[in-house]
């Protein structure tokens, strides 16, 4: 079975899936992406991972179309790819995977319904996600997946999204998400106890639990909310420290504002290769997202063996986070609940929640998504 992924673009996460699933079909897996979409690292790994079966096309073009709202993409990016259609027929796929129902899939179902192949959407998105989408998207979606054979999707929120859309359940298969997991539990495993205290020294870290986040420093991700209840929490944990990792629109509005506060390091961007360092030495990792689909940090962190503070707005939590096995839930609107969820793990075995946090995420692995996605196609196919 030859398998055909058509996606623009991608990062540094799903080169291992890619790499598994070119395994699984003894190199007959192909990826065409925008090679202006990735960054070069990018580039550089998914090349040595499947060398030229990785296409990458140049020249795209776009018409960007802005949208009204602050969170759910309700702007358009309407996309045209020289050479997509030719490269598409080129590969000559017995299945292809397009990502999403826009961007460069209406080119790969067309291609897949002349030549009579199949075609199966990696899709994420949720319905809390996209409460503010417009009319007209939700009516395209409708219509489009009238001609889609199979959905490969991350979790429940996105396959109960998919229901209300009219997609029948059968067609939806789940488990279809994972982060770079492996390689960072690797770096952590191998990242000595040297160097995490001379960084721990480095950011003034004591013997309190330290919290970390990793993603965007912006108004969807709800780090206000959580800075606001970490200047009331460390009034009763004042040894505590709060790790902010990355940059965006209010990252040094937050600097400005939070600097004398010891207890937040707002630590700006971090190169990818190097966010293992802050998983490493951090106790207990936490996401106050007002709308995500399916953060990939989260299995990154639980990987590491990290206990979870997750936001319920994060379409992860029905499969990632176990209530007082691996972590525990808050409402990012609700102070109290992010007050009492800082506080819930002082007096908390952070090791055994780690331990539980990296067996739950094994089945969300690189290897268990490159297995079920290729199962899917397999099933698609009627092999």
């Amino acid at each position: 079975m030859k398998i055909l992924w058509v996606n623009p673009s991608f990062l540094d996460y799903r080169i291992p899936v890619y790499e598994k699933i070119n395994k699984l079909t003894n190199g007959n897996f192909f990826l065409i992406y925008a090679r202006s979409r990735v960054p070069e690292r990018v580039y550089k790994k998914i090349t040595d991972a499947i060398g030229d079966h990785a296409i990458g096309l140049s020249n795209e073009l776009t018409i960007d179309i802005p949208g009204t709202g602050r969170f759910s993409d309700t702007d358009v990016k309407i996309p045209y790819q020289p050479g997509l259609s030719k490269c598409i027929s080129k590969v000559n796929a017995d299945i292809i995977i397009a990502e999403g129902f826009f961007q460069w899939t209406p080119i790969a179902l067309l291609k897949a319904k002349l030549k009579r192949k199949k075609i199966l959407i990696a899709y994420e998105r949720t319905s809390h996600a996209e409460r503010f989408s417009p009319k007209w998207r939700i009516l395209y979606r409708k219509l489009i997946s009238k001609f889609i054979d199979g959905y490969s999707v991350n979790g429940k929120l996105t396959k109960d999204y998919l229901i209300e859309l009219g997609v029948k359940e059968k067609f939806i298969f789940t488990g279809g998400m994972s982060a770079d997991s492996e390689k960072l539990a690797d770096m952590v495993n191998l990242f000595s106890i040297d160097e995490k205290i001379k960084l721990k020294n480095e950011l003034l870290i004591n013997n309190g639990i330290t919290y970390l986040y990793v993603g965007k420093i912006d108004e969807r991700k709800g780090i206000i909310y959580l800075l606001n209840a970490w200047i009331k929490h460390i009034e009763k944990y004042p040894n505590d420290i709060l790790l902010l990792v990355g940059d965006g629109l209010f990252y040094n509005k937050y600097v400005s504002e939070y600097s004398n506060f010891s207890s937040i390091k707002l630590l700006g961007n971090i190169d990818y290769d190097f966010i293992y360092r802050y998983y490493a030495i951090a106790d207990v990792f936490i996401i106050p997202t007002l709308e995500d689909n399916w953060s990939l940090v989260v299995p990154e962190a639980m990987a590491c063996g990290l206990p979870i503070a997750c936001s319920i707005y994060n379409g992860c939590y029905p499969e990632l986070i176990h209530e007082g096995i691996n972590g525990k839930l808050f409402d990012p609107f609700d102070n109290n609940t992010i007050l009492e969820t800082l506080s819930y793990f002082h007096g908390k075995d952070l090791k055994r929640m780690g331990n539980e946090s990296i067996n739950i995420e094994k089945k969300y692995n690189a290897d268990s998504v490159a297995l079920n996605i290729y199962n899917s196609c397999l099933l698609l196919v009627g092999l």
